[in-house]
């Protein structure tokens, strides 16, 4: 076993060494019909050029399986979980009938004694507001507020339609038959009471509303709202629960405001009395004078964690949050009557529609564009298409991603009033000219087998719904043709749709198409108006452009969302170190019930070692009534802290919590890009962009338990590389290990430890660079290890503290020996392996996941002592032979892993002993790899 050559101290080694969108983006038209201010003319304009009427559809709709429109529903129930406070209530009591037994033995007055009934803590009003994207949002807008009434945070639940339609902001009482879209169309809509927004107000300050919108409709560009939400704002909490992910903000009315964080001390405050981060100084100076500050949630289970969080009064976290300013406000609509030449978005042609989604629309997004294309375009289909190809999309369709295909200006609502479905065309879908089709332009851009796949997945729900056994496109249409009553007319707008589908594609569908075109009205006319058709032949030539693997644009680039942690300070004076307290809340928050009199018994005395059999001699319990109740007590508390506890690991978990509890940490949403490389078999390797910068590298002087090899500190300019987002697993080594070899045999299981998710390790240098070669010999890209400034740039990403998550560590974010602590750390848990990569849910600024513990990782170096003399540009540093396969000696080792103490895992800890030659392998040693455009080894 290697010994640690360090002379300071004597720490136990291995047994075994062998083993965010731009604002200024360009933004599409929600709204055709409304008149636009001087900011939205790109988006705002009646459609002129291809308006069509839309063609009257034969047949009723028919229906799909629905699937639920909220997929994390269990997530969304516990970020609540702050808010489950109780309160004595102001208006229901009950008799205390101790406290009146006591008066009466005490006075002998016969006089009840009454006790306020505890209660939730708030009520929640849930306003939502009625636009024309509203039915966008209607079944994840029902699914929430089912999930609200039913999850238990809130006193009562009360849903209000808010209106402004006849000039004034009115509400209505929450519809009764479940649809928003068709209460609007009922005489039992139109004849109720409206109410005013001031009803809503509560002087107790103890009702929150949630406004329900996506902010895109004409009347936020009008003062009425914003008044609305500042009188809200000024007697009880208030937030917007924002349809759209954070992400899309910028497209909507949000864009607005300015962009704050919002945070509180205390429980309840009043929006107007939050903490506000970020407002800029010359509104700081007016004192919320004319200015309206409101939290956003979306429906997100992290960011309505954050808000409730911050709702509760945890005074050290921060929510999103926009201040408007109602004097800016107030002048948009005067300047829109002076701009008299709004540009008109229904002038942009079927391609530039395309083009500007493709810029602008996330990846999922896209994909679920093309697979409509094939289809008619109703809610119940895009639904089944989310459900049928979901294996397909790189993250899972969220209802946002539908949304952000209903409103890019691709499509157009074409049903009447009298339809019970919303239904969509593609913009063109009626035009004799097909350059002019918007949907024929998202099918040339996907594969034929896909789009046939689409059809036959549409047609076998469609049959299955209809009795028959038909489970293709093709077959489909026999049985239309075949039909003589009238069960199938229900089908005919798919069929108009599927039949002009396969005439797109041309060749053998086109055919396909010629031959069944007679079941729909529509090609009858056609075939009676025009010549006979001919067949002729023709030459295609495909051009194919090649990206550019040597330069960065050659990346097909997605954007990734990411939690970033950073540890803001070690609060010990406000924590209660009452082990007890500690499983009592525990306990609360999983059954929403205090630990009883024999648990707390039971969790007191096990925290003293005491047996069952001596806890039940001293008690009125038998040994099996404790065993019992310690049973099922201990499956409470493996459900609240997600791991298994029993007696033996009691007082140890019990003291990690309160440990835990005294670390503040700062939690934040944001983004990066990347890209996916496909490794077969569905095993993929996901590289983070990290942007070009510059550094210090190295530790300063007064850094704790630093070593002089990290010195002198020095100034490194880093050019733009891709780097890992997590350490290479073992499923990914599988994957590359079975690729020919390049210069030297992988063994396809090297680990320790054992699974498809952890990373791999008893891997040594070379291997790891025969790693890179088959990999860059497979995927045409120039993969290597990092070189060490490579390595701490992308591991600090910004930052200059000793660890990524600031000052100190803590194992609630990372996987190391927690028996140990770094500056004001406290001790936590030692997990002795590994863990899954990404496993603690954190990344670093540049969206890099364990960089800190888990394995330690190979970079592509020479060793040297110090850093005299070192490589300003970032490139690996070599003592005399610059061919890394002639490599010899040590390398060098840098992150810590799950052994080590956490000072060994500081962002400019590097690691050189016997461990660190190039042969050596090791249970806590592995890599992740980069690829550096430009980048040539030899």
């Amino acid at each position: 076993m290697p010994s640690d050559p360090r002379p300071q101290e004597t720490v136990e080694r291995i047994q075994n060494d062998t083993k965010k969108i731009d604002n200024n983006e360009p933004t599409v038209n929600l709204y055709p019909n409304d008149h636009s201010s001087p900011q939205q003319s790109e988006t705002i304009a009646s459609a002129q050029k291809l308006e069509q009427k839309p063609e009257k559809q034969s047949g009723t709709s028919f229906s799909v399986p629905a699937a639920p429109a909220l997929r994390n529903r269990l997530d969304l129930a516990r970020s609540l979980r702050p808010l489950m406070r109780k309160v004595s209530s102001q208006t229901r009591f009950d008799v205390d009938e101790d406290a009146t037994v006591a008066q009466i033995a005490e006075t002998g007055v016969w006089l009840p004694v009454v006790r306020a009934v505890p209660e939730r803590w708030l009520q929640l009003d849930l306003v939502v507001e009625e636009s024309k994207t509203t039915v966008i949002w209607e079944r994840a807008i029902m699914e929430l507020n089912h999930l609200m009434e039913y999850q238990g945070a809130f006193r009562s639940v009360r849903t209000w339609r808010l209106s402004a339609q006849t000039g004034k902001v009115q509400l209505f009482p929450r519809w009764r038959d479940g649809s928003i879209h068709s209460v609007a169309k009922t005489e039992l809509a139109r004849n109720q009471r409206s109410h005013t927004p001031g009803e809503l107000i509560d002087p107790t300050g103890r009702r929150l509303i949630w406004l329900v919108t996506d902010c895109t409709s004409a009347l936020w560009r009008q003062d009425l709202i914003y008044e609305t939400l500042l009188d809200w704002s000024k007697v009880q909490p208030i937030a917007i629960f924002q349809m759209f992910p954070e992400r899309l903000w910028s497209r909507t009315a949000l864009r607005d405001g300015h962009i704050v964080r919002l945070g509180a001390i205390v429980p309840g405050l009043l929006s107007n009395q939050l903490v506000i981060e970020g407002l800029p100084q010359r509104l700081e100076q007016r004192n919320h004078e004319d200015l309206v500050t409101v939290s956003i949630i979306t429906l997100d289970a992290a960011s309505m964690l954050l808000w409730a969080r911050v709702a509760s009064g945890f005074g050290d976290y921060r929510t999103p949050g926009r201040t408007f300013d109602l004097s800016f406000i107030r002048r948009q609509p005067e300047k829109g009557k002076l701009d008299s030449s709004p540009r008109s978005i229904s002038e942009r042609t079927a391609q530039e529609r395309v083009a500007l989604f493709r810029s602008t629309a996330s990846k999922t997004a896209q994909q679920l564009a093309d697979l409509m294309a094939a289809t008619p375009v109703t809610l119940p289909v895009i639904d089944l298409l989310r459900d049928a190809f979901r294996a397909d999309f790189q993250e899972e369709v969220q209802q946002s991603h539908v949304a952000e295909v209903l409103l890019s200006g691709l499509l157009r609502r074409c049903d009447t009033e009298e339809d019970d479905v919303c239904r969509y065309e593609f913009w063109g879908d009626n035009s004799p000219n097909g350059d002019e089709r918007v949907r024929h332009i998202l099918l040339g851009d996907t594969s034929i087998l896909k789009t046939i796949e689409v059809l036959n997945v549409l047609s076998t729900s469609i049959c299955q719904k209809l009795g028959s056994p038909s489970k293709t496109f093709e077959a489909l249409l026999g049985d239309i043709q075949a039909s003589e009553g009238d069960q199938w007319d229900a089908v005919l707008p798919f069929a108009r749709v599927g039949l002009d589908v396969l005439r797109r594609l041309g060749g053998e569908y086109a055919a396909l198409a010629q031959r069944y075109s007679s079941i729909t009205e529509s090609e009858v006319l056609l075939r009676e108006t025009l010549p006979p058709l001919q067949e002729f032949t023709f030459e295609v030539a495909t051009i194919i452009i090649e990206a550019d693997t040597a330069t960065p644009q050659g990346f097909i680039l997605q954007s990734f969302n990411f939690e970033v942690a950073i540890i803001t300070g070690i609060n010990q004076s406000n924590v209660s170190n009452n082990s007890l307290e500690i499983a009592d809340n525990l306990v609360f928050y999983q059954t929403e019930k205090h630990l009883t009199e024999v648990e707390q018994l039971i969790i007191q005395e096990t925290i003293s070692n005491r047996t069952y059999e001596q806890i039940a001699a001293s008690s009125n319990y038998s040994t099996r009534q404790l065993k019992n109740v310690a049973n099922n007590l201990w499956k409470v508390l493996s459900e609240a802290l997600g791991e298994k506890i029993n007696k033996t690991n009691l007082k140890n978990t019990l003291q990690r919590q309160v440990n835990y509890s005294q670390i503040d940490i700062h939690r934040s949403l944001r983004q990066a890009q990347y890209f996916i490389e496909g490794l077969g078999s569905g095993v993929k390797l996901e590289m983070v962009a990290i942007p070009e910068g510059s550094f210090l590298m190295g530790s300063p002087e007064d850094e704790p338990e630093r070593y002089s090899d990290e010195s002198p500190q020095h100034q490194v300019t880093v050019s733009a590389f891709f780097m890992g987002k997590y350490p290479i697993t073992q499923a990914q080594w599988q994957a590359v290990a079975s690729l020919p070899q390049v210069n030297r045999e992988l063994s396809p299981d090297p680990s320790h430890f054992k699974g498809a998710n952890l990373p791999v390790e008893e891997v040594s240098w070379y291997d790891a660079v025969e790693f890179c070669d088959r990999l860059s010999q497979y995927t045409g890209r120039p993969y290597s290890l990092p070189s060490e400034a490579e390595w701490e740039y992308a591991c600090r990403a910004g930052t200059t503290t000793p660890f990524h998550f600031g000052e100190t560590i803590t194992s609630e974010l990372a996987n190391y020996n927690a028996d140990y602590t770094y500056g004001a750390g406290v001790k936590g848990t030692y997990r002795e392996e590994t863990t899954p990569v990404g496993s603690f849910e954190v990344a670093n600024a540049f969206g890099l996941y364990d960089m800190h513990g888990n394995v330690d990782e190979w970079c592509l170096d020479d060793w040297h002592s110090n850093y005299e003399g070192a490589p300003t540009d970032g490139s690996a540093w070599f003592d005399d032979n610059d061919n890394i396969y002639q490599k010899q000696g040590r390398a060098v080792l840098r992150g810590g892993s799950w052994f080590y103490n956490p000072k060994y895992c500081r962002s400019a800890s590097r690691d050189y002993d016997l461990r660190a030659e190039r042969d050596s392998i090791s249970y806590d040693i592995g890599f992740r790899v980069v690829c550096a455009a430009g980048r040539i080894l030899q």
